[in-house]
């Protein structure tokens, strides 16, 4: 007698296309089915990349949260002594919160140029990620800098204006990282895309910030149990917190911050959506792409027939 075993199809891997128009719902679902189909791999490229910028922003902001609540060991004669250690916790905190952002957008949005260039998305690995990293990294960096000030000086001179360009230079580093564009041509072509759709762009970035900020509540409980633990023995002025409290603030925050990190690329995903949405819409890119590709399918399978008899 034989018995003959029936196993279950595997779910072949169907690409998602990117260059096509969506309304605002579906820019929400197709950034979470991009997500969740492409979520081990793009974790893992972010963790190996970012990932130690992040460890070392978390850890020097545990340091920081630890120094500044005192944990029972800071007292009025203390406070001019522990200032500058502040300044230099928190200025090493936000250094590193800078590049580890950086390196994400980056990461994010360079898997997403190879998902579409590359006939086997499954196959995209950190190495290739990591090529394109170096590559934009200063650009980048240099750009994320400019529109810092940019944005300040908007917000100088009226609120609104400064707002605008915010939501407007979202789509800088898609443009940069993706269309391989130059910083002062990024900077042009973003207010081009997002003309009549400033709305819809803040709105997906907003939404998805939310759903984000949401999730991250997670990560952040360890932390905020640590924190009471610092205040409640903040009471006891004469004796420092014990070494389990401090060691446990400064790993929470190791931990918050690369949980935070890893969601954050939810929104930069979207943000990619969006970008790919108004590209289609301005100029039907993935519409003229198509209509090329089907004028040569015919040609290509004719020379093929002619080679085989």
């Amino acid at each position: 007698m034989f018995i003959h075993y029936v196993t279950a199809p595997q779910k072949m891997f169907q690409k998602i296309e990117l260059r096509r128009t969506r309304d605002f719902s579906e820019k929400i679902n197709a950034t979470f089915e991009f997500i969740r189909q492409n979520i081990k791999p793009l974790a893992k490229s972010l963790i190996y990349i970012s990932g130690p910028f992040i460890l070392l922003q978390g850890f020097f902001n545990g340091f920081y949260q630890k120094q500044a609540l005192g944990g029972g060991g800071l007292n009025a004669l203390d406070i001019f002594n522990t200032s500058s250690d502040l300044v230099m916790w928190l200025g090493l905190t936000y250094v590193f919160l800078l590049l580890g952002y950086i390196s994400s957008i980056i990461v994010v949005y360079e898997f997403m140029r190879l998902y579409e260039t590359k006939q086997n998305p499954e196959t995209i690995d950190v190495p290739e990620v990591w090529e394109g990293v170096k590559e934009n990294y200063l650009p980048m960096f240099g750009a994320s800098i400019v529109m810092f000030f940019l944005v300040i000086i908007g917000m100088i001179l009226l609120v609104i204006p400064g707002f605008y360009v915010a939501v407007a230079f979202s789509l800088v580093a898609p443009i940069m990282i993706i269309e391989k564009k130059g910083m002062g041509e990024a900077l042009s072509r973003c207010f081009k895309l997002i003309t009549e759709k400033w709305w819809s762009t803040f709105g997906l970035i907003f939404v998805t910030t939310l759903i984000v900020t949401v999730m991250a509540l997670i990560f952040i409980i360890p932390q905020s149990i640590f924190s009471a633990l610092f205040v409640l023995h903040a009471k006891d002025v004469a004796e420092e917190a014990p070494l389990w409290q401090q060691a446990g603030m400064v790993i929470s925050s190791m931990f918050y911050s690369i949980g935070a990190n890893l969601l954050q690329a939810i929104v930069f995903v979207a943000i990619a959506f969006q970008f790919y949405n108004l590209i289609e819409r301005k100029e039907a890119k993935g519409l003229m792409g198509k209509l090329e590709s089907f004028g040569k399918a015919p040609a290509d399978t004719a020379s093929k027939n002619e080679e085989t008899y």
